[in-house]
């Protein structure tokens, strides 16, 4: 009966060092997950951030470029505009101070 009550002794002492060796396992799987998602997490915003700094650039440089366009065009229609009053100052001043006559 002796024999009976070790063995089921042993076998209990095993079954509980069994037990804790797997709860330790799960602990240090459960530790390593939290590492690479952390690691992950880490290598995703990296990227993302560099993608958004090449994107903030790239947006920059268009918007330089239009912007500069548009100077461009402002310039034009302005130089038109001069060129255009240069030409025709008399006749538009004439036919400004016939409206203001009339009425």
């Amino acid at each position: 009966m002796n024999q009976i009550i070790d063995k089921l002794s042993e076998i209990e002492t095993a079954s509980s060092r069994i037990l804790d060796a797997a709860a330790n396992q799960k602990k240090q799987l459960d530790i390593q997950a939290e590492n690479q998602i952390a690691s992950y997490d880490k290598e995703l915003e990296a990227s993302t951030e560099k993608e958004l700094d090449i994107l903030q650039d790239t947006l920059s440089k268009q918007l330089e470029k239009e912007l500069f366009e548009l100077r461009k065009s402002a310039d034009s229609i302005l130089e038109s505009m001069e060129h255009y009053y240069e030409e025709n100052h008399n006749t538009l001043s004439a036919q400004i101070y016939k409206k203001i006559i009339r009425k």
